[in-house]
């Protein structure tokens, strides 16, 4: 399984953390989280994994979220800000991309409101890629497909002409036979916070120390 890109590239991580959190009424990004916010959290797992560039997208709440954030998790991080956010979730992955080093090879595109998926998960996902040299590889627990998904470089220009609130999942139909899927034992790649019920249910996990149960 594999394609023009060079599997040996760089892996870069692109955290899209722009929206509107129109279902939760206020801005997820900085709910709390076990002593600290969901982004940070998320953002400092990421860091964890030793990534040698991260992105962070933002547009909605943008200057509230850059002074609440550490300076520790803002040092080494490029933040870009995305104007056309109210647009959709493509945009933001056209701005993400479009400040890459262009030097990377792949990018790892990681939801802001995913705070449990952990570093080693993140190595499971380059190390599929490096060894297949796939264009697209998507982790699964448990059989259920899951983020965050790492795209190589050759598909890049698809997921950056892509319109409106449309993620890059809506290249994977063209893609089918260089697409890796790695199974993971981390049920945090199933986990986001799209209302209240779901942040209640992380939260409580946090002062529990183990993973939400995935309901079926």
């Amino acid at each position: 399984m594999t394609g023009t890109q060079n599997p040996n590239a760089q892996v870069s991580a692109v955290i899209l953390a722009a929206g509107t959190s129109t279902r939760m009424g206020q801005a997820k990004q900085l709910l709390p989280l076990g002593g600290t916010t969901v982004l940070a959290r998320t953002i400092d797992n990421v860091r964890s994994a030793g990534l040698v560039e991260m992105v962070l997208v933002l547009g909605a709440s943008a200057e509230a979220i850059r002074r609440q954030l550490p300076q520790s998790l803002l040092d080494g991080l490029k933040v870009v800000v995305n104007q056309a956010y109210r647009q959709g979730m493509a945009s933001s992955l056209r701005e993400g991309l479009s400040a890459l080093d262009p030097q990377t090879g792949a990018a790892l595109i990681i939801l802001g409101d995913q705070p449990f998926i952990r570093p080693q998960t993140l190595h499971q996902i380059m190390a599929g890629y490096h060894r297949s040299g796939a264009q697209i590889v998507i982790p699964s627990h448990q059989g259920k497909r899951g983020n965050p998904v790492l795209l190589s470089r050759s598909v890049f220009p698809e997921v950056m002409a892509l319109e409106g609130d449309t993620g890059c999942r809506a290249i994977f139909p063209n893609h089918l036979e260089a697409i890796l899927k790695v199974e993971v034992e981390d049920p945090g790649i199933l986990l986001d916070i799209d209302n209240q019920d779901d942040y209640d249910r992380l939260k409580l996990s946090t002062r529990e120390q183990h993973p939400p149960r995935i309901d079926e």
